[in-house]
């Protein structure tokens, strides 16, 4: 693929506000719009045009999509009405941010929209990186194969714009290796830790090296991360290794604390958090008290 620039403006001056992104040469842009930021977004061009929108949020610990479409022919409002009905839809309150996908020249119209709505939310389904709160399958519509091309252009622009942005919604997940069977309690250590902010437990599995401790392929790892964590493990946890919450594969430390750190996403004694299968601490295993 060639290098491509994409535009990003920071309506707000900052990453955690509002973005608007676009590509030169193309009329698709692409709005996020955290839902707090709904009513200072009024002035916004192009918001009321037509287009397609996803709702996100994260609620009983699972992150959730809903997919929509709002024409601005069909009842003279566009987007921006229509994130403001969800808003006030107490059935859909589970999003925290909208992201928007219109044209530069309003060029939509109800079949493009409507067949957006139809790809993307397939799109959502098959990466199963979120739940799909559609509860009907949107109609494609009829296209003829140049509007489909043209189409398939749009999606493409928002899955690249999207990615380059942090939001890996249609990109289907790396199959996570599951961690060698075990041998022996010496061999495996399992760490099992509740973590308060994100509803549930998370559990993880290491094993000791000539040269360090190796937390496995397949261990959760905590999405919640405490502030004062160090640089270094803010950007490995951050990294390629870890998808959805799942190390992806093998990595390697020098302590069983810094293991233990990197899993909890917070402070940790890795010899107290490490046990065997029998809960009998790593402590016990180096000569510790």
């Amino acid at each position: 693929m060639a290098r491509t620039t994409i535009n990003l403006l920071l309506l707000d001056g900052t990453a955690n506000g509002r973005i608007k992104c676009s590509i030169n040469s193309r009329t698709g842009v692409i709005f996020r719009i955290p839902r707090k930021d709904l009513a200072d977004s009024k002035k916004l061009d192009g918001l009321d045009n037509d287009g397609v929108y996803f709702l996100l949020g994260e609620e009983d610990g699972r992150q959730k999509i809903y997919v929509g479409q709002a024409g601005s022919r069909k009842n003279g409002k566009g987007i921006l009405a229509r994130l403001n009905e969800h808003d006030r839809n107490a059935d859909k309150n589970f999003w925290t941010e909208a992201i928007i996908l219109t044209t530069s020249n309003n060029s939509f119209g109800a079949t493009e929209i409507s067949w957006l709505e139809h790809k993307f939310c397939n799109m959502a389904i098959k990466a199963a990186r979120y739940e799909v709160l559609n509860g009907n399958d949107p109609s494609p519509g009829n296209i003829t194969e140049e509007k489909q091309s043209d189409l398939e252009d749009h999606a493409e622009f928002a899955q690249l714009v999207l990615s380059a942005i942090g939001y890996k919604i249609f990109e289907p997940q790396q199959k996570i290796s599951p961690p060698p069977p075990v041998q022996s309690d010496e061999e495996i250590f399992y760490l099992s830790r509740r973590i308060k902010a994100l509803g549930r437990t998370i559990n993880a599995q290491m094993k000791r090296t000539p040269t360090g401790y190796k937390v496995l392929a397949g261990s959760d790892v905590s999405k919640h991360e405490n502030p004062n964590l160090s640089a270094t493990l803010k950007k490995l946890r951050n990294s390629d290794k870890v998808a959805d919450g799942h190390l992806l594969e093998d990595v390697e430390f020098n302590s069983s604390s810094t293991a233990a750190e990197f899993v909890i996403g917070n402070n940790a004694n890795g010899h107290q958090e490490w046990r065997t299968r029998d809960g009998v601490p790593l402590k016990n295993f180096l000569g510790g008290n």
